[in-house]
């Protein structure tokens, strides 16, 4: 790891907060997600990518290849990669975060949830399947997001992810979809999700050309999904930190992919059902002054 590249905590909240303004911030609410450009300073972005690369030669008890066939390209996905490298801890899990996570959500305090690590290699042609986060996780509340930041230039050639605006204030919640396709995930008392690429001009998608740095903030029921990554050289390395405030309790139901229940299990055996969500694996990082 280069440590010129990796900023401490405390030099990472000496740049101050993100300016967000209160177009972004109406945004967020009104459409479940906003871009925000140059969140992410580019040495900030060089630490965090060879981060990744550690993470992809040491992968972490709950890794996994969304891929099936193991001869095709892999769609590398991780968590709580903080627990295992502080790079990404000194990066990008603290205030400044956690500030912008606040600020969208209206949040009075707010929490780091865990980090998610998804690579799509340049002929990953996999798709991921339109979702809500929520289903997959092991909590109940509004104030949940993603703060998902692009490590290379994002195209729809390479997977830019797309959203259905507006989706999170549908009052629903959908039967989480398996990445693998292989049936795993399953919870009949959900609907399933709708197949927005059967009938698109039905739907206000919105996705966004990124630079390395740019981010895309987006609430736990916001439909979204994205094509492969059919490029010949380009790789699509994403990371996804997810923040919740004090609504969200802990809660277990059908569905929940094994990575989340069986990391929480190991990482946070204290967890109750319907009880707020503790300890320190989940950080306090701000409170609204």
């Amino acid at each position: 790891m280069n440590e010129a590249a990796v900023q401490s905590p405390a030099a990472r909240m000496a740049r101050g907060a993100y300016p967000l303004t209160d177009a972004d911030i109406a945004a967020y609410r009104r459409d479940g997600v906003v871009c925000l450009r140059g969140a992410f300073a580019p040495a900030e972005v060089e630490g965090l990518r060879e981060a990744v690369a550690w993470s992809m030669a040491h992968p972490g008890p709950w890794a996994m290849n969304f891929v099936g066939d193991k001869t095709k390209p892999p769609f590398f996905g991780d968590v709580f990669g903080w627990t295992r490298n502080p790079a990404y801890r000194d990066l990008c899990i603290n205030r400044y975060t956690a500030e912008i996570a606040g600020r969208l959500m209206g949040a009075r305090s707010v929490r780091f949830y865990f980090d998610h690590l998804l690579v799509k290699e340049p002929g990953s042609a996999a798709p991921t399947p339109w979702h809500q986060d929520g289903p997959y996780f092991a909590m109940k509340g509004d104030q949940c997001c993603s703060i998902w930041i692009a490590l290379d230039p994002v195209t729809r050639e390479t997977g830019a992810v797309e959203y259905v605006r507006g989706s999170h204030r549908w009052g629903k919640y959908f039967e989480p979809a398996g990445f693998t396709n292989d049936g795993r995930l399953k919870n009949p008392s959900l609907e399933r999700a709708p197949d927005v690429d059967a009938d698109r001009a039905r739907y206000d998608i919105v996705s966004w050309d990124m630079a390395p740095g740019d981010a895309t903030v987006h609430h736990v029921l916001s439909l979204h999904g994205a094509p492969g990554n059919v490029s010949n050289d380009r790789r699509r390395r994403g990371l996804s930190l997810r923040f919740i405030g004090e609504d969200v309790v802990h809660d277990l139901r059908p569905g929940i992919p094994q990575t989340m229940t069986g990391s929480l299990k190991d990482l946070a055996p204290h967890l109750k059902v319907g009880e707020p969500v503790s300890g320190d694996v989940f950080p306090l990082l701000w409170e609204a002054r």
